[in-house]
Formats: C-alpha cells, sequence, structure tokens
C-alpha cells in the first residue's frame, strides 16, 4: 500500500517564505498549499483539511495569534495541529503561541534540519493517532469497521435521510451454521472464514455502503439512497457470491452459505438506527426459519409491501416456493437413496445394506449428542450417515457376494465408495454440507485411512464420529461372509483402536452412548420393525 501524501498548509504574507518552505516540503515529499493571509488562510482550513498547519505570526488585519484562536474555536478545524514559523523571537512570544494551543514554534530565518525534524516528530504523532483510532474503530480480524463506529455512522446517515429526503436499507447478514464450522475445523478455520467474509463484503460493496462485523458471525451492511427491491437485488447478488466462494479453511475446502435479512425505509418512515436493527433482525431470524441460504425482507415478515414497489412481492413470494422447493428436493433426494439401497440389497440378497445406514445414523447420532455437539452438526452427521454408502452402489454384485477374501484389486474397488458416494450427490447440490463427512468416513485417525489420508484433526469432527458408528454396526451385523459379534466385543474392539484408527474423545462418547443403551443395542439384534425404539435420539435437544 503507498503511504500518504500530506498535506500542509502554510500562511504567511511573505512570498518569499511561502516559496522557501514549498521547496523544503518538497524535499520532504509533502504536498504545500498556502494562503497569504488570515481570512484566506481559515477558508483553506475548513476546505482543504490539512494535516498540518504552518502559520506567521506577523500578518496584516488579523494576526496568526487571532487566527490561531479562531483555528482552535471552530469544531472543523480545532484538531489539526499547528507549528508557529516567525521571526519574533521573544519567549513571551513563545509561550503565547503554545498556550493558543499550537504544538510547536520554530524562529525565522529557520534551520532546514530541524524544520524537517519538528515537522517529522508532528505527522509521527498524527500518524499514531490514526493508527490509534483505525484500532478503535476496526474490527481487526476482518478489516471491517466495528459495531461502535458503524451506529456512529448510522446515526449521521439517519439525520441525512430525513433532511435529504431518500431512502435507506439496512441489511443483516449471517454465516449458516458457522458454529458447526468451529465445532469441525476449529476456531483458527473459523477466524480463517471470518477473514474471507470481510474480504468478500470489502470488494462487493458499491460506493455509498458501510459494511461492518456486528458481532460473531453477523454482519451489517448500510445502503444510503437504496430503496427495498434495490436492496434485495443487492442483497441476493451478494448471497450469490458468498454461496459460489472458494471458500477455505487451514487445511479443507468447505462450503458456506449465508442468511440475509433486510429492511429499506423511506426517510419519512425511519423512527431510528435501533428500530431498523430490530426489523433487518427479524427478517434473518425469518430466512433462517425459512431454510437458510436465502434473502428475506421485512415487509415480507411484516405481511407488508411497499406500494411504490409493485413487483416485490412477487419476488418475495417466488423466493420463498424456491427455499420451499430446495427442502422438498432434500427429502426427495433421501427418499431415492433409500429405495435405492433397497433394490441393492434385493439385488445381492444382502439384507444388511439396507439396514446398515438407518443403524449408523441412531448410533452417529447418539454419540454426537454424547459430545455436546450442536443441533445443526447432529443434524448433518445424522444425514450424512443415511448417504454414507451410496458410492456402494457401484460395486459389482459378485463383490458382495463373495464368502473368501478379497483381492487386491477388489479392495481397491471397494475404497473408492467414499469418494463415489460424494461424486453421486455432488451434482444434487443439496447436500453440500455433508459431502465432507461422507469423503472421510474412512479416513484413520493415525492417517492410514482413505480416500485421503488425513489424520487428527485433520477429519472432520463428524467423519470421525461416523467411523466409530460404521464400524459398530459392521461388526455386530450379520454379512453372507460372516455372523455379526454380540454386545461385548464389539465394544472392546472399538475401544482397543482408540488413538489408531478412532479420534479418542469420539470413543469416549461412544462408551457412554452404549452404556445408556446397552438394552437395545446392537440394533442388528432387532427386527427392523422396532428400530424406532432408537427414534429419541434423532430429536433435536
Amino acid at each position: 500500500m503507498s503511504k500518504k501524501t500530506r498535506k500542509i498548509l502554510a500562511i504567511d504574507d511573505d512570498s518569499t517564505s511561502l516559496a522557501i518552505l514549498e521547496d523544503r516540503l518538497q524535499s520532504m515529499d509533502l504536498q504545500m498549499i498556502s494562503a497569504k493571509d488570515a481570512n484566506k488562510g481559515m477558508e483553506m482550513a475548513v476546505n482543504e483539511q490539512p494535516d498540518l498547519i504552518l502559520l506567521d505570526i506577523v500578518m496584516p488585519d488579523i494576526d496568526g495569534f487571532e487566527l490561531c484562536r479562531q483555528l482552535k474555536a471552530d469544531n472543523r478545524t480545532s484538531s489539526i495541529p499547528i507549528i508557529f514559523i516567525s521571526a519574533k523571537n521573544e519567549s513571551v512570544d513563545k509561550i503565547e503561541g503554545l498556550d493558543l494551543g499550537a504544538i510547536d514554534y520554530v524562529t525565522k530565518p529557520f534551520d532546514i534540519g530541524e524544520l524537517r525534524a519538528r515537522i517529522g516528530v508532528v505527522l509521527r504523532i498524527i500518524e499514531l493517532q490514526e493508527k490509534n483510532l483505525s484500532l478503535a474503530n476496526t474490527d481487526e480480524l476482518t478489516g471491517l469497521i466495528n459495531r461502535r463506529h458503524f451506529f456512529d455512522i448510522f446515526e449521521r446517515e439517519v439525520l441525512m435521510a430525513k433532511m435529504k429526503n431518500y431512502s435507506l436499507a439496512l441489511l443483516m447478514l449471517d454465516i449458516d451454521h458457522f458454529k458447526s464450522i468451529n465445532d469441525t475445523y476449529g476456531h483458527l478455520s473459523g477466524d480463517a472464514i471470518l477473514e474471507q467474509m470481510g474480504k468478500i463484503l470489502r470488494e462487493n460493496q458499491y460506493p455509498l455502503d458501510v459494511v461492518a462485523r456486528y458481532g460473531g458471525e453477523e454482519f451489517l451492511i448500510l445502503m444510503p439512497e437504496t430503496h427495498t427491491q434495490k436492496a434485495v437485488k443487492a442483497a441476493d447478488r451478494l448471497r450469490g457470491i458468498i454461496d459460489r466462494w472458494e471458500w477455505k479453511t487451514l487445511d479443507n475446502r468447505i462450503s458456506i452459505t449465508t442468511s440475509i435479512g433486510l429492511v429499506a425505509s423511506a426517510s419519512n418512515n425511519i423512527a431510528n438506527c435501533l428500530d431498523m436493527v430490530k426489523k433487518a433482525d427479524a427478517a434473518l431470524y425469518a430466512a433462517k426459519q425459512n431454510g437458510r441460504n436465502c434473502v428475506i425482507c421485512w415487509e415480507q415478515v411484516n405481511g407488508e409491501v411497499e406500494t411504490n414497489e409493485p413487483k416485490a412481492h412477487e419476488f418475495y413470494e417466488l423466493q420463498t416456493k424456491i427455499a420451499s422447493l430446495t427442502g422438498r428436493l432434500r427429502t426427495q433426494a433421501m427418499g431415492t437413496v433409500s429405495a435405492l439401497e433397497k433394490a441393492m440389497s434385493i439385488a445381492v440378497k444382502d439384507p444388511y445394506i439396507a439396514l446398515h445406514s438407518r443403524h449408523v445414523q441412531i448410533y452417529a447420532v447418539a454419540i454426537a449428542k454424547e459430545m455436546n455437539l450442536s443441533d445443526e452438526l447432529i443434524e448433518r452427521i445424522g444425514t450424512a450417515a443415511l448417504l454414507h454408502d451410496l458410492g456402494k452402489m457401484g460395486i459389482p454384485d459378485y463383490i458382495f457376494s463373495k464368502t473368501d477374501a478379497l483381492s487386491q484389486q477388489e479392495w481397491n474397488i471397494i475404497k473408492q465408495h467414499p469418494a463415489s458416494s460424494v461424486q453421486i450427490l455432488a451434482p444434487t447440490g443439496v447436500f453440500n454440507q455433508e459431502l465432507q463427512i461422507i469423503r472421510h468416513h474412512h479416513e484413520r485417525f493415525d492417517g492410514t485411512g482413505y480416500p485421503d489420508g488425513l489424520k487428527d484433526k485433520e477429519i472432520e469432527i463428524g467423519a470421525r464420529v461416523l467411523a466409530v458408528a460404521d464400524t459398530f454396526d459392521a461388526i455386530t451385523s450379520d454379512r453372507l461372509y460372516k455372523n455379526g459379534q454380540t454386545y461385548e466385543s464389539p465394544i472392546r474392539e472399538i475401544c482397543d483402536c482408540s488413538g489408531s484408527q478412532f479420534d479418542p474423545e469420539v470413543v469416549e462418547a461412544f462408551w457412554d452412548a452404549s452404556e445408556k443403551y446397552k438394552a437395545e443395542w446392537p440394533l442388528s439384534s432387532y427386527d427392523s420393525s422396532l428400530i424406532s425404539i432408537q427414534e429419541p435420539l434423532l430429536t433435536k435437544t
């Protein structure tokens, strides 16, 4: 970033002195503007807002002392530092100048080295003040302005909107499932997401927009001179950019979406800042309830649409239908997966395939709840459990039917199924949050798993939970080539693999869950009609 060029205002009625000053200041890479009398100097100080004023004392009509009083009494110029430069060398003059608020006093004829040093000290003080002000007004993580500074600007914009009779729009954005991101990838990854969000918002704001971090994973965008329909279009454009962004945590690429609530008001309808924030927050809450990754306007929540925008309600109606359609697509896709798995189990004459995913879902949800994971993450783990073996549909039937050991080639085919599951699901666009869990459910805690050889916390927490649940059901279920084991032995086998195959924290949670449900587990010992005995485990707490 290029260094800011500082602007110096020199006020002196002596043309020779001004010429010498300009030459010296240019050699210091400073821009000089000048005035030869007090009235012109005051005008330029107000309009140009220089970084520093060099002020002579002896001038016609109004002397430097009086001009200094006027500058310090005016709110527009009171904070501009002043250095007196004068041929008057009496101590009483220097004391008077400093008492009036000047920061320094240099005697003519001045020494260039002394002038450079004194101006340099003042400019360094200015830079430190600007840095401190920036730190006070800026959110360190995202680089956006902070909440306090935002509301300072917001209050001024409300007054300007009322004075100039223009509308204001306010957008409130929230990152969907952000707690789950922290739970899954760690808080450093969460910070990385917030940094990227700050970058996106800065790069995609309109010239008059004011963008701030409101707190946590919430952001505010104030849009002056913007009516509802324009704000909705801008918000949906921004939502799409965020949805398509190539998000990166420390070691992973993930999918991120945002929910956006907005309110736009004509000048005569603006009550105050707090009222607009409350309305935007209510609209954001509605967006979350409407399936997330969408834009909802206050008028839609409140059942009103501004009369000067007759087509706005059509936009809202379409938006609601699309969000509802996305939910139905997920449900229909899950139904299709279930039907295909049942068909495959019939084809290979192995009932294990039809029940396995359902069993794994129940185990995984129980483990996740013992770990006190968020409701959103638990729901995502449960969905991933139902979908995790979808890729096995591409495995030849004879491999499922084999009762002897698999060849290396056959084993390599088996190992492709996590990636195949992702390839099948990715084009639907409705299971983006579950894809990484599914892809990595056969990774091992010690790094010897597949398909990517991840280890330790590189593996998403959802995948680490799914790995234990998947193994427990595989060990306890009857297969064409083996009989399932009873309760005690599988529990012991999984505990023995803590720290090697499985995450010790997940194993501990599995142990607690197994103790809680030892009367019902393993589920394979029950008829499929009795699986509903575990239904409470799938209910959100």
